[in-house]
């Protein structure tokens, strides 16, 4: 299933959010492996920033994080591109962060701790069906 990531994915442009430093870093290592190009922001600001600055064909993003959560950058993302390619990554799935997802037109959601091959068939799905729909 990698190999059929990195298929898809060696053109194309993420964008990495998530106030946890470490684990941004890592996946980041990771993702520079399949994608073309990985950027990592800590906080909704900074990813907001280099939203702006740059196209990305998906966005990785927490909710929970400072300056601005993930709600607020989905919804200023959405104002830029309607069809951005988005997963939400976070330890919250209470009803309240579900209802929101629906509001922010988000459809792909896990929960943290996630597994490496969870996520990587994920992005795949994504990636995948953004392709069929171009």
């Amino acid at each position: 299933m990698i190999k059929k990531l990195e298929q898809i994915a060696r053109r194309m442009h993420l964008l990495y959010v998530d106030d946890n430093q470490a684990l941004c870093e890592t996946y980041m290592n990771f993702f520079q492996d399949i994608f073309q190009s990985v950027d990592c922001a800590y906080d909704g600001e900074e990813a907001l920033r280099l939203y702006r600055e740059k196209k990305y064909d998906l966005v990785i993003t927490d909710i929970n994080m400072p300056r601005m959560n993930g709600f607020a950058l989905i919804r200023q993302i959405r104002q830029i591109n309607p069809s951005q390619a988005i997963i939400i990554v976070s330890a919250y799935s209470e009803i309240a962060y579900l209802s929101r997802l629906y509001e922010c037109q988000v459809e792909h959601f896990l929960v943290k701790p996630v597994e490496t091959k969870v996520l990587m068939e994920k992005i795949y799905r994504v990636l995948e069906d953004m392709l069929v729909h171009e």
